[in-house]
């Protein structure tokens, strides 16, 4: 399985902040260290919903709404685009079956979390306590009015996902110079507020 988030040394990932040549040259370049085929990855057009999508071997259209994705193709990788929100990648070992979302404070009041984990239920026949999650690189407490990565933590353990499958480095983007932080270029008045990546896919070689 590969879980891994784009550095700002990778450059910027969102075709919001810069022109769409750069932005696909940053993420071709990116992906191909990874081994991963550009045309393999899905991504939606975040809105801080609660909205999953199931993505089969047809890709959704970039357009699509929607801040969740998940599948059970291997060779599909799942990708959301960040700045303080967190990316989090679930994986179900039995069912080969993987889901991403993007998890800002709009989402866990919406229940993005018990969305995600109920599609994958219905989609893969999940079961929660099978369910391994990983945290990305994410504004921490340090620099946020609420903590982001207590309030998801406490909603994974509810909806029955063990403590001990659940690994969040904690690493704190505001904190960080690797990764982009919206907080960041804000309080500090920086010209260039970009993303990075998170990406999230079975590995075709460990399949």
């Amino acid at each position: 399985m590969i879980f891994v988030s784009s550095k700002v040394s990778d450059g910027n990932m969102s075709f919001f902040r810069e022109d769409k040549k750069t932005v696909l040259e940053n993420r071709k370049k990116f992906l191909k260290r990874l081994g991963i085929n550009p045309n393999s990855v899905a991504e939606v057009k975040q809105i801080h919903s609660n909205k999953i999508i199931s993505v089969t071997n047809r890709l959704p259209s970039s357009d699509t709404k929607a801040d969740g994705l998940i599948t059970n193709e291997t060779g599909i990788y799942l990708m959301v685009k960040i700045a303080d929100c967190i990316p989090i990648g679930l994986y179900d070992p039995k069912h080969n079956a993987i889901g991403l979302i993007h998890v800002g404070w709009r989402g866990l009041e919406k229940d993005i979390i018990k969305n995600v984990v109920k599609s994958m239920k219905k989609n893969f026949n999940t079961n929660p306590k099978d369910l391994i999650v990983k945290f990305g690189p994410s504004i921490g407490p340090c620099h946020y009015r609420l903590n982001l990565w207590q309030l998801a933590e406490d909603q994974l353990q509810k909806l029955s996902v063990l403590k001990k499958n659940i690994d969040n480095p904690k690493i704190c983007t505001y904190e960080s110079k690797d990764y982009f932080s919206h907080r960041r270029s804000v309080v500090e008045n920086l010209k260039e507020d970009y993303r990075f990546i998170t990406t999230l896919g079975i590995n075709l070689r460990n399949s």
